[in-house]
C-alpha cells in the first residue's frame, strides 16, 4: 500500500514528462488516483477528487503538447474525464480538440477523444455535423471528418417513419453533391472516395439493388465521374468507381475490361487484384 501514496505520484509524473507513450506508468498512476481518492460519498471527498483530476487535466495537456498522437495520454485524460465526473471540464475539453484539429486535422486520437466529450456532454449532432464540414471546407483530405459524417448522419436521421426515410434519402443525396466539389478539386485523394462508396451504399439500402431510383443515382454518378476522367484520365480513383458503377449497371464488359486493364497499368501494387476482377469479368 505504501507504494500508492504522493510521493510515488510525483514520480510517474516525471517519468510519463519525458515519456508520455509508457502505458505502464499512466496504469499505475490510475491504480494510484483510485487509492487516494476511493468513490466518495462526503462533499469533502467530491472536491479532493475534483482537485486530483484538474492534476491529470494540466498533465496530459502538458504531455500532448510534447506528442498530440499519444495513444496512453488520450486515453488517461479520458479515463479522468469519467472517474472524476468532470462534467465541468466537457467545454474546455471541446476546445482543446478543436484547437489541436486546427493543428493537425489528422490526429484520430484526438478525434476519438472529441467523440467520447460529445457522448458525455450530449453535444448537439447538428454541432458536430457542422464542426465536420468546417474541417472538410479547410481540407477535402480530412478522412477523419468524412468518416465522422458517417457515424453522425444516421444517428440524426434515424428512419423510423416514411418520412424519416424520405428526409435521409435526401440528406444522402445532398452529400453526393458536396463530394463533387472533392472529386474536382482532389481527385487523386482516397478520403471522399471512401465515403462515396459509403453513402451508394446507404442509398443501395433504402431504394433497393435494382430498383428504377438506384439505377438513375447509380447513371447520374457515373455521368460525373466520366466528365472527370476526361480531365485526369490518369487518376487511380475515379477509374476504380467507374469500373464499381459499371459492375453495379451491368454494363457491357468490354468497357469494364478496359478500365480495368488501365488500373493494372497505373496501380501496379494492386494488378494482382485488377487481374483477379479482369477474370472474374471475362468470365
Amino acid at each position: 500500500a505504501g507504494q500508492f501514496d504522493e510521493e510515488s505520484l510525483c514520480a510517474v509524473a516525471k517519468v510519463v514528462g519525458v515519456n508520455p507513450d509508457m502505458a505502464t506508468m499512466w496504469n499505475f498512476r490510475r491504480q494510484i488516483l483510485q487509492h487516494l481518492h476511493p468513490d466518495p460519498v462526503a462533499d469533502e471527498k467530491l472536491a479532493a477528487r475534483r482537485a486530483a483530476s484538474e492534476v491529470e487535466f494540466k498533465l496530459t495537456q502538458e504531455c500532448l503538447m510534447s506528442n498530440p498522437k499519444s495513444y496512453p495520454v488520450w486515453f488517461h485524460r479520458m479515463w479522468v474525464l469519467e472517474w472524476g465526473e468532470c462534467s465541468w471540464q466537457w467545454k474546455t475539453d471541446l476546445k482543446l480538440t478543436a484547437k489541436m484539429l486546427a493543428l493537425d486535422d489528422r490526429n484520430f486520437h484526438c478525434w476519438t477523444y472529441r467523440r467520447f466529450v460529445v457522448r458525455q456532454a450530449s453535444v448537439p449532432l447538428t454541432d458536430e455535423l457542422a464542426f465536420t464540414m468546417g474541417k472538410i471546407n479547410a481540407n477535402f483530405s480530412n478522412y477523419s471528418a468524412w468518416h465522422y459524417r458517417s457515424k453522425l448522419l444516421p444517428q440524426l436521421y434515424k428512419p423510423a417513419t416514411d418520412t424519416d426515410q424520405d428526409r435521409f434519402e435526401c440528406v444522402l443525396r445532398e452529400e453526393l453533391a458536396l463530394l463533387r466539389n472533392a472529386f474536382f478539386t482532389a481527385p487523386e485523394d482516397q478520403s471522399a472516395w471512401f465515403y462515396h462508396r459509403w453513402l451508394l451504399a446507404q442509398l443501395e439500402e433504402r431504394l433497393g439493388t435494382a430498383t428504377t431510383a438506384m439505377l438513375e443515382t447509380l447513371q447520374e454518378e457515373l455521368n460525373m465521374l466520366n466528365e472527370l476522367l476526361e480531365l485526369e484520365p490518369d487518376c487511380k480513383w475515379p477509374l476504380a468507381t467507374v469500373s464499381f458503377i459499371a459492375k453495379k449497371l451491368s454494363l457491357p464488359a468490354d468497357t469494364r475490361l478496359a478500365q480495368l486493364k488501365m488500373l493494372q497499368s497505373i496501380d501496379p501494387m494492386r494488378s494482382q487484384h485488377y487481374k483477379h476482377q479482369l477474370t472474374l469479368a471475362s468470365g
